[in-house]
């Protein structure tokens, strides 16, 4: 009798001991099954959603330096690149009457004052940006011997399409960032009345009197499309949704260990933050931006604050 009684109380201490590690053993993988994940706060911010444009330098004002006679250029001491004031001594014309001239001055002196070379002087201050003759070149009445451009005539032509013509006019305020980074800040100045048949895109003037800019640079042009000052924001890596976009979410995280599913309508938007719209979200509930990708409701995390 004592030697059965002693083989159940063996075995029964076999089984206590058995599910009190298999117990054990459980606690220890539910410990280890805990996901690692970053949690920011939801803020109040004021959030600005920008359209982004295409643009490219342009000179308006250009001006052409022209032969006033037809002859040989005696004297030309310019070259592209050089700066020109109106009035001022381009170049010099010597015609076949003056060469012809200069046998005559020798029998009668008072014909000298014909002798010397035309000037031609520029109708533009600027810079000269195209140089069609040099010295002893042949030009006829009327050539093109020059272009003048007025830096203060810069412009910037940006493409908007006509569906945001609500969204951009003249005197809207807007940054032009350059392709080094640097940003400029301006204002729409003017505005072409037609549409380019294709593209149904609209021609808009951007005035830069003061810019040192070359012609022809593209540049980007950046504007205020929407606006709110006190938008319930999350950062974008927050933001989950489906294949087809039409549900939207976050992971929000309660008692910094349990992450229940949060459906969001997303609003405005910026390079950064996303601003949305919940019932069950407020300002400063944690929201997991790392480690949510294909997590299911109500996962058990370990939670880090960010």
């Amino acid at each position: 009798m004592k030697k059965t009684y002693f083989k159940y109380i063996v075995a029964l201490s076999i089984i206590i001991n058995f599910y009190a590690c298999k117990k054990k053993a459980e606690i220890v993988s539910e410990k280890k099954a805990l996901i690692n994940v970053t949690a920011v706060a939801v803020q109040q911010n004021d959030i600005k959603e920008y359209l982004m444009f295409n643009g490219v330098t342009q000179y308006q004002k250009k001006e052409n330096i022209r032969s006033n006679v037809t002859g040989y250029i005696s004297r030309m001491k310019f070259k592209i690149g050089d700066d020109i004031r109106i009035g001022q001594s381009f170049a010099s014309v010597r015609t076949k009457e003056q060469d012809a001239l200069k046998e005559a001055v020798k029998i009668d002196s008072s014909l000298s004052k014909f002798v010397s070379p035309i000037t031609v002087r520029s109708n533009a201050t600027g810079v000269l940006t195209v140089l069609n003759i040099t010295s002893n070149d042949y030009v006829a009445e009327g050539d093109i011997l020059a272009t003048v451009v007025q830096p203060k005539s810069l412009v910037i032509r940006v493409n908007v399409p006509y569906e945001y013509e609500d969204a951009i006019q003249i005197g809207s305020s807007c940054e032009i960032i350059l392709q080094n980074g640097e940003v400029l800040t301006a204002k729409v100045t003017g505005t072409l009345p037609t549409i380019d048949p294709v593209a149904q895109s609209q021609v808009f003037l951007i005035a830069l009197p003061n810019a040192n800019l070359p012609e022809n640079l593209n540049v980007q042009v950046r504007t205020i499309y929407k606006e709110d000052a006190t938008a319930m924001t999350i950062p974008k890596t927050a933001l989950q949704t489906n294949e087809l976009l039409s549900e939207f979410w976050v992971m929000k995280v309660v008692n910094d260990s349990l992450a229940l599913k949060q459906k969001v309508l997303p609003l405005l938007k910026n390079d950064s933050l996303v601003q949305v719209k919940s019932e069950g979200l407020k300002v400063n509930d944690l929201v997991i931006t790392e480690g949510a990708y294909q997590m299911q409701d109500s996962t058990i995390v370990s939670t880090k604050k960010q």
